[in-house]
């Protein structure tokens, strides 16, 4: 059992998140007049402080039992789908129109081209397709599956880590999609992206989950690429026995995002240059709340 409790027991991961709902939250208030359904918005928050409240009233109460401190554990994890569709809700904020026209025209003045076009066009087979779709699809269950092989292997303090890092990680750059809204080449060359070969059994898995799950936000910088850099590194450190499997992925996942049009190569970019520092604030942000708790 974890003894890193903050004040009135939290843990950092939830310190975290009640930041961050604190801050949409006055995004809600502050731009009301802009922002459609705010009422609702802010009914959905009420619920899902609640809910998380009576989590860890629960898991305090129970401290001798395991099962609620699994469920408070991984339970952050599942908040991420909500943030990030919300990032498209607060979207044109502080842009009034999307920035894809500037991405596409500096991604063309840099490869004279746009890569996330012809990807597709010079490899243009289901197999491959079936590969790179496999590639973006498994980057959603590393997110789940590092965290519970640390659980399991290592015990609790690990896995509390490696999901404050990712959370952290994420509400970062979930921060970043609401001040630059990038669309992606899925969403600006939209009139393209029925020409990517549609694969075999991930290829439509993936197209379902693009369908109904994405959002017209979060292209750059890619948070698939750092996130899955991140976890990497954290296999790296900690879980070697998964870094070769885990690198592989990495390298499906990185090519895959420019091939199923989810980013453009700037995107990619953006990402390599930002994770060192993102880590470094999640890392340390954990060390610091922990330090403190002591």
């Amino acid at each position: 059992m974890s003894k890193k409790f903050l004040f009135l027991r939290f843990w950092p991961v939830e310190i975290v998140l009640f930041i961050y709902f604190l801050l949409t939250f006055i995004l809600l208030i502050f731009y009301q007049s802009q922002l459609p359904d705010v009422q609702f918005h802010i009914t959905i928050r009420g619920l899902l402080l609640t809910m998380l409240f009576l989590l860890i009233y629960l898991e305090n109460k129970n401290q001798k039992g395991k099962t609620y401190y699994v469920i408070r554990l991984f339970a952050p994890l599942l908040l991420l789908p909500f943030f990030y569709k919300e990032t498209d809700y607060f979207n044109n904020l502080f842009f009034t129109e999307n920035l894809d026209p500037f991405f596409a025209d500096l991604e063309y003045a840099l490869f004279n081209s746009q890569p996330s076009l012809i990807f597709s066009e010079k490899i243009n087979s289901d197999w491959f397709s079936e590969l790179m779709y496999f590639g973006y699809f498994f980057y959603y269950l590393l997110i789940l599956f590092i965290p519970l092989y640390a659980f399991y292997k290592k015990g609790g303090n690990l896995a509390e880590k490696i999901i404050f890092i990712v959370i952290t990680s994420f509400l970062i750059y979930y921060s970043i999609f609401i001040l630059i809204p990038v669309a992606g080449p899925q969403f600006y060359f939209i009139e393209y992206i029925n020409q990517l070969p549609k694969g075999y059994v991930f290829g439509p898995i993936m197209k379902y989950i693009q369908l109904n799950g994405e959002g017209q936000t979060g292209a750059f910088p890619s948070s698939h690429v750092s996130i899955c850099l991140i976890l990497l590194y954290l296999c790296y450190k900690e879980l070697k026995e998964l870094l070769s499997f885990v690198l592989t992925v990495s390298i499906l996942l990185i090519l895959s995002t420019v091939y199923i049009m989810a980013h453009y190569v700037i995107d990619i970019i953006g990402a390599l240059l930002l994770t060192p520092l993102i880590y470094f604030i999640s890392n340390r942000l954990y060390n610091k709340f922990i330090t403190n708790s002591v």
